[in-house]
């Protein structure tokens, strides 16, 4: 029985085995038909969604939409499109004078030189055609921001935020992208003779193109020396020969020889048009002046430009760049520069510091922009070689003296010996000296180049001092660590320098405040500095001075002008011996027109930093104040207010010590509106202020207006 039931169990386990194998190959090729992607049947329709843009290529609608006009000019019409194939947005360029083929052909002309300059700062062309209807375009990049023509119209209106974005400097790089563009362009033969500020766009992420080359010309090219080297482009097929023997381009910006119906136009054509474009940039005004286009012309023809300066003498320009624009604007092409590139580099040498040779700078004028570029290392180089000279000239002298005594007595050699020992007695007084004068100029108050006076300070601590002067060394280093905020490396200097009455205060302040920012590196904010300047001591007027001047250089330009209300409230009461803002917190109220911050009947007189000679700074100029009342307030003079720009003021019960100064003071404000009381002044004072701004009687309702209007408009 045993064997029997043992051959049954084995036959059984052997049909289990069989069911469970084919079990897992009907599983495993259920897998496999899951996964062969080869097996799955897609419809028309779904494998079409998956390529959409090589489908939209089939399509046969229209390319573009249009979606706006953007600008029309004498030969064209700009709209903006939608481009469907490659879905951006496209300017659109289409000819406004299309009545002959001659003027479709002119139109088409541009757009295929302009397609064949491939440049950064050259606007690309995309596409060429007719559209249904048979109209030829071209498609251009879509660049948002301004023309060049509206950034000099907006800074010649002095518009703030425009005179933010775009000092010299930053016109001065956008000249430089031109000056390359057009150096590309003339080494394709190609001549813009249209350069203008209309002409120019610039982006908002400092994109600078040149447009517009309806009048460009191909000049003659030798022959490519090679297949290879045939780059140039056609002067037949691309040059209008309608435009022969006429006069086309901008008055002011033609050069002489292209006012003459046959003058030859050379590659010194558009570098005189860079002039005058450098020259606008410059003083916001065409190089040459006329009553008409016609006088302009004739001008231009006689060289009459007036230079840079002598137009503009309230404005500051440096002379370096008038200089290259003079030279580039001469009457004479070969007398200009030879090429756009070369006039380029011209200005480059100027932004990087270096002398242009457009002004033919002498050696005082290379020294002096060489010690502006290294003016920290000038600066410590001149001090130290001034103090040596100083010290080893005056014992010098008394060396040779002593010597000159010696040998015309003929002193015996007793007296020789002691000669010796004077000598080197002197010698070791030099170091002694030299020691002295360190001491002496660490000691100054001048704490503008701080952080370079705790190196020099540094120096003189390495040396064998004694302790007295030690420890004055230690206590001036820990002021220059103090109004730099580095209230650890205070505190330990004045640890150093032991306790003396002083330097008592500041090393208490050192310690405090190490705690409330123990990061020498990090500034403190506005409300701790305010906290830091009424815990300081009267007597520490000028520290205070410092701490703000170097607490002002790190502040960040994005800083809200409500953090600052603090620290405006702790200064103004420093400087004016107050409480007032202690008592009563400064508050800034926001207007339509800007920040008002309201000071009537405050004991205020003084509302300037002065580091006489070396810095001033008013102390509301953070707050961005486009209004302000001192109306009942003890100050004397409008001059305080200097560093503000204004558009109005209230000055009610005010009266200055100058009235007839009053005018000038209120207009180097910028002031729109003043608010006083007319009986107060001369009807010659506010006669004067009427021609420059709006006066409001506080004591009428009426508004005396520039123009004899009442009422509250603003002036012209």
């Amino acid at each position: 029985m045993t064997g029997f039931t043992a051959k049954m169990a084995g036959e059984m386990s052997d049909e289990t085995n069989k069911d469970l194998e084919a079990a897992f190959s009907k599983r495993n090729e259920t897998l496999r038909d899951f996964y062969n992607t080869d097996a799955l049947s897609l419809s028309d329709q779904e494998r079409e969604s998956l390529t959409p843009i090589f489908n939209s290529l089939k399509d046969n609608a229209e390319r573009y939409s249009e979606i706006k006009n953007i600008a029309v000019g004498g030969e064209k019409e700009i709209t903006l499109a939608h481009d469907h194939r490659l879905d951006r947005h496209v300017a659109m360029a289409r000819a406004v004078r299309k009545d002959t083929p001659q003027h479709i052909e002119q139109f088409l002309r541009e757009a295929r030189l302009t397609a064949n300059l491939a440049h950064p700062n050259i606007m690309p062309v995309y596409n060429m055609g007719l559209d249904p209807k048979g109209v030829p375009f071209f498609s251009m990049e879509l660049i948002p921001g301004d023309s060049l023509k509206t950034i000099l119209s907006k800074l010649r209106e002095d518009d703030e935020e425009y005179g933010r974005t775009y000092p010299l400097e930053t016109l001065l790089n956008i000249f430089m992208k031109i000056c390359d563009a057009i150096a590309y362009a003339h080494s394709r033969n190609v001549l813009h003779l249209d350069i203008k500020p209309d002409n120019i766009r610039v982006g908002e992420f400092g994109e600078v193109l040149v447009c517009d080359w309806g009048l460009a010309r191909v000049v003659n090219a030798a022959e490519p020396e090679s297949p290879d080297d045939a780059v140039t482009l056609d002067a037949d097929v691309l040059n209008d020969m309608t435009l022969s023997g006429t006069m086309k381009g901008t008055p002011g910006f033609m050069a002489p020889e292209q006012t003459l119906a046959y003058g030859e136009k050379t590659f010194q054509t558009d570098v005189y048009a860079l002039g005058a474009l450098l020259y606008m940039l410059l003083t916001f005004e065409l190089p040459v002046r006329g009553a008409s286009a016609h006088e302009v012309v004739q001008n231009t023809r006689e060289g009459k430009v007036v230079p840079p300066r002598k137009r503009k003498p309230d404005r500051f320009i440096p002379g370096s760049p008038a200089a290259v624009a003079m030279k580039a604007l001469a009457l004479r092409p070969e007398d200009r520069y030879q090429s756009a590139y070369e006039m380029g580099q011209e200005v480059a040498r100027y932004l990087s510091g270096h002398a242009t040779e457009a002004e033919r700078a002498g050696w005082i004028t290379k020294t002096s922009l060489l010690l502006k570029r290294h003016s920290r290392v000038a600066f410590l180089l001149i001090t130290f070689l001034l103090l040596l000279a100083v010290v080893v000239s005056g014992n010098l002298v008394t060396i040779s003296r002593e010597k000159a005594e010696a040998i015309a007595a003929r002193k015996q050699a007793e007296d020789n010996f002691q000669l010796y020992l004077d000598e080197q007695t002197v010698t070791e007084a030099l170091g002694v000296e030299l020691g002295e004068a360190v001491s002496f100029t660490v000691r100054s108050r001048d704490f503008v180049n701080a952080a370079a006076m705790i190196n020099l300070l540094e120096t003189g601590l390495k040396e064998d001092i004694d302790t007295v002067q030690r420890q004055n060394l230690y206590a001036q280093k820990g002021t220059l660590h103090f109004v730099l905020q580095q209230f650890n490396a205070a505190r330990e200097c004045f640890e150093s320098a032991g306790n003396t009455r002083r330097i008592d205060r500041l090393s208490e302040l050192s310690r405090k405040y190490a705690e409330i920012k123990p990061n020498d590196r990090k500034r403190l904010t506005d409300q701790q500095l305010a906290d830091l300047i009424r815990d300081d001591m009267p007597s520490r007027q000028l520290t205070m001075y410092y701490l703000y001047y170097h607490h002002l250089r790190r502040r960040p330009a994005s800083a809200r002008p409500e953090e600052y209300l603090p620290l405006a409230g702790a200064v103004l009461d420093k400087l004016n011996s107050s409480r007032r803002a202690l008592n009563k917190p400064l508050e800034l109220t926001e207007t339509e027109d800007g920040n008002h911050l309201d000071l009537s009947r405050t004991p205020y007189r003084i509302f300037s930093m002065n580091i006489i000679g070396i810095y001033r700074r008013n102390v509301l100029s953070p707050l961005k104040l486009s209004s302000l009342d001192i109306s009942n307030s003890k100050i004397e003079s409008l001059s305080e207010l200097r560093g503000l720009r204004l558009d109005e003021l209230r000055m009610v019960g005010v009266k200055v010590s100058s009235s007839k100064a009053l005018y000038r003071q209120a207009q180097s404000l910028q002031l729109k509106r003043i608010v006083l009381t007319v009986d107060d002044y001369p009807k010659e004072t506010i006669a004067e202020l009427k021609k420059h701004m709006q006066v409001v009687d506080a004591g009428s309702r009426e508004g005396i207006t520039p123009a004899g209007r009442a009422g509250g408009g603003s002036p012209e």
